[in-house]
């Protein structure tokens, strides 16, 4: 039977939210021919939920993590060991991963030389912060694997079998200096997608059958998940049914207007735009949590943008510095906001 292994570890309250959204997206789907695997540490067992946990200690964790250095070096190790518990496929599944059909329509596609992804995610050549990187490599045992046409495969699914454990053991072989002193969370993934890639009879994806949330709509799900999954509280299982399925919400055509007026008047970039949008939005908002669900996408819009802090702080009188407070926002995105403001007014 083939197993989807989530990783939860530390102070993990949000991905604890993701966890409860995710499992309950699979048991909706029907969890026929899988099982579920929950590798965590004793402070984030989930006997709410239908898993089977491996309790991991805090030495085991810290070995993982090079002390906290490097967190995304767990999700290997933890495939790994799960592998080595079994004949089986086991899909590391990224806990903000929500099931559109059943697991094992996901599972049933990785076997032996054909690894399973969530998707293509570009090349390296298109990430600027990978440069150094790339020139560090530079005639290291990495080069053949780590340059600028090296494809990046999206590990937020990614499925093996044991047949695969020696490619994980490469990627995950200590490094030497400078590439190990270099400030990059996920350089093993990206080196066991190469060795994949290169030793593969097929990649296979499986973004037709889960979809995972980025950018601005994590600040929508995770909006949806206050309400739903409040922290401290077990899942009800006999809801499953009712999950509902979390779309972006509504833009008023009145708003759109106004921001597009807003725009065109004051000559603000695409992304000021949506930003502004996103601020309009967020004050006309029904709720709390719609509030701070768009001023959260505002301020991830305004964090690109090449606007003049003076004109932004004109731009959002009522998310302004000296506004902060009367705004009714959650602490937390309070704080982003009070952080944003001093970043760029140094």
């Amino acid at each position: 039977m083939a197993t989807l292994l989530y990783l939860v570890f530390g102070r993990a309250l949000r991905q604890q939210q993701q966890l409860s959204y995710s499992i309950l997206s699979a048991l909706k789907q029907g969890l026929e021919g899988v099982e579920i695997m929950l590798m965590c540490d004793e402070a984030n067992r989930r006997p709410d939920l239908p898993v089977r946990h491996h309790i991991l200690s805090a030495d085991q964790i810290a070995q993982w993590t090079d002390a906290g250095r490097k967190p995304a070096r767990a999700q290997l190790h933890a495939l790994k060991l799960a592998l080595s518990e079994s004949t089986a496929p086991v899909c590391s599944v990224a806990t903000d991963t929500a099931f559109k059909a059943p697991p094992r329509e996901m599972t049933e596609r990785i076997a032996a030389q054909v690894p399973l992804f969530y998707d293509r995610d570009g090349w390296l050549a298109g990430r600027p912060d990978w440069a150094p990187i790339i020139d560090a490599c530079k005639g290291t045992a990495l080069e053949a694997h780590i340059h600028s046409s090296t494809e990046v495969l999206n590990t937020g699914v990614l499925g093996l079998t044991p047949a695969e454990t020696d490619f994980i053991n490469q990627s995950l072989d200590p490094h030497e200096s400078p590439i190990s002193d270099l400030k990059i969370d996920n350089l093993e993934q990206i080196h066991l997608g190469a060795l994949l890639s290169k030793n593969a009879q097929e990649l296979r994806f499986a973004n037709d059958t889960v979809s995972q949330y980025s950018n601005y709509m994590r600040h929508v799900y995770h909006g949806r998940f206050d309400v739903m999954f409040p922290h401290g509280r077990a899942v009800n299982l006999e809801l499953v049914q009712k999950l509902p399925t979390i779309n972006e919400p509504p833009k008023p055509l009145s708003l759109r207007l106004k921001a597009k007026a807003y725009s065109v008047r004051h000559g603000l970039g695409r992304g000021t735009e949506f930003g502004y949008l996103a601020y309009l939005c967020a004050f006309a908002a029904p709720t709390p949590e719609g509030r701070n669900v768009w001023a959260n996408i505002a301020l991830d819009m305004m964090e690109r943008s090449a606007r003049a802090p003076d004109k932004l702080a004109k731009d959002l009188p009522k998310l302004a510095p000296n506004a902060l407070a009367l705004a009714e926002l959650s602490p937390e995105t309070e704080d982003r906001w009070r952080k944003f403001w001093m970043s760029i007014t140094r």
